[in-house]
């Protein structure tokens, strides 16, 4: 047994090389933060230290934490989560305490397996038929059941892109430098990442400098990309259990985000604008009915930017209704390249569209409000060689703050894009 065991001595380096006699490992930690981080990074089996060094206190909470038993050289305290024995008779003593160690060691990879097995089996359940938006936030509430996620962020990486051969970290980095969403915090938080814990092909997990861990779950989406989920601020156990949780969890998460995409491209064909390639009014009723029920559950917000396009009758009257209907078409393609994975542009009605943000409101809402209505103005759409320019008129409601219903948020959102072609036209009004 002895020379089996992995131990953690504390701050003490004289016994490192006696213990190391017999002992598969020793690891040492100078304070009781790093001997944390070496129970949930390392596989522990004994931790050792000094009379009067720990506080029986502590001892007994982090013995319920981690079911890791602690041996008090020198000392002669009586404790289920303590061994007395001497540093000289070190290895004979432990012997009489190997079965109690085994049996704490048997536990606690019961303890890991009852763990993933319970959590997967009911989010496996969860989301066996589910939309693309719940399914992302069913898996976001399992991640911060099951590890205290403090964000997780979605991310589509292209398998064909240049920085395809980088490592996994650099990757990221640079696919979201090029994300239409800001996320210059989470890019600092990478680039103070300082050390890989788990590094296996479909996930990864890498300590900050401050501390948190932070993970990457790689998932197969078809052939030519890859959906990254990066969780941010995870708090686990242990390693070993962190890593059986995430091998099972990863090809779950892939196989069910594969169904919703199979099941959202069959909803498409029915529920797309013919003209513009947008979403069609019927799906923008059900997508709202859903957005509702997914901030009852879950409390995430999300706003929606009703668009006019300004005086296009002149563009009809002027340049026929071919290159009217063109220039809608196209004007279906800026909208949907203005937005994330996680949004949906509608087409509403003749010149008039409408989009939905998800998990957004406020300040960020009319940002990028503001640089939709900003590209259009700057694109030149050409249909049959004809040249058109146009601007547009958006009106913002977020919901639950200007509306309860689906009804009511699209009516306050149009009044708002109402409002501002009364001041001005060319302009961004929330609805207040």
């Amino acid at each position: 047994m002895t020379k089996n065991l992995n131990i953690l001595l504390y701050n003490n380096k004289k016994w490192v090389k006696p213990l190391a006699e017999f002992a598969n490992q020793v690891h040492l930690s100078k304070d009781l933060k790093s001997l944390i981080r070496s129970l949930m990074e390392k596989d522990i089996d004994l931790i050792v230290f000094e009379k009067g060094q720990v506080d029986q206190k502590k001892i007994d909470k982090i013995f319920k934490s981690y079911q890791i038993p602690f041996l008090e050289v020198g000392g002669d305290i009586e404790s289920h989560s303590t061994f007395p024995v001497s540093i000289e008779g070190f290895s004979t003593e432990i012997e009489k305490y190997s079965e109690k160690m085994e049996t704490l060691k048997i536990a606690r990879e019961n303890k890991e397996c009852l763990f993933i097995l319970e959590g997967m089996r009911s989010f496996d359940i969860d989301v066996a038929h589910v939309s693309k938006d719940f399914f992302i936030a069913e898996v976001k509430n399992y991640l911060v059941k099951t590890i205290k996620a403090g964000s997780s962020f979605w991310v589509d990486v292209p398998e064909s892109s240049s920085h395809a051969k980088l490592p996994p970290i650099l990757r990221l980095k640079q696919e979201l430098t090029q994300q239409k969403v800001d996320y210059s915090g989470v890019i600092s938080d990478l680039d103070d990442c300082i050390q890989e814990v788990i590094s296996e092909d479909a996930f990864q997990v890498w300590r900050h400098k401050q501390g948190k861990y932070i993970a990457l779950l790689w998932l197969d989406v078809g052939t030519e990309k890859k959906q990254c989920v990066l969780v941010n601020g995870i708090q686990f156990s242990t390693k070993k259990q962190l890593n059986k949780l995430f091998h099972y969890l990863v090809p779950v998460l892939s196989r069910r985000w594969n169904i919703c995409l199979a099941v959202g491209e069959a909803q498409e064909q029915v529920y797309k604008d013919s003209l513009t390639d947008l979403y069609n009014q019927k799906f923008l009723n059900e997508t709202l009915d859903k957005k509702i029920e997914e901030y009852k559950r879950y409390k995430t917000p999300f706003s929606v930017l009703f668009i006019d396009v300004d005086h296009f009758k002149q563009v009809n009257d002027t340049n026929g209704h071919v290159v009217g209907s063109g220039t809608l078409a196209q004007m279906g393609e800026v909208l949907s390249e203005q937005i994330r994975n996680s949004d949906y542009a509608f087409r509403y009605g003749g010149d008039e569209f409408i989009i939905l943000l998800s998990h957004t409101e406020g300040e960020d809402a009319i940002n990028v409000a503001e640089r939709i209505r900003v590209k259009i103005e700057a694109t030149t759409f050409t249909v049959n060689e004809c040249d058109v320019n146009v601007t547009v008129s958006i009106g913002l409601a977020f919901y639950p703050e200007h509306a309860q219903s689906a009804e009511e948020i699209v009516r306050i959102a149009d009044e708002a894009m109402y409002y501002g072609k009364k001041k001005s036209r060319n302009i961004v009004y929330k609805a207040s």
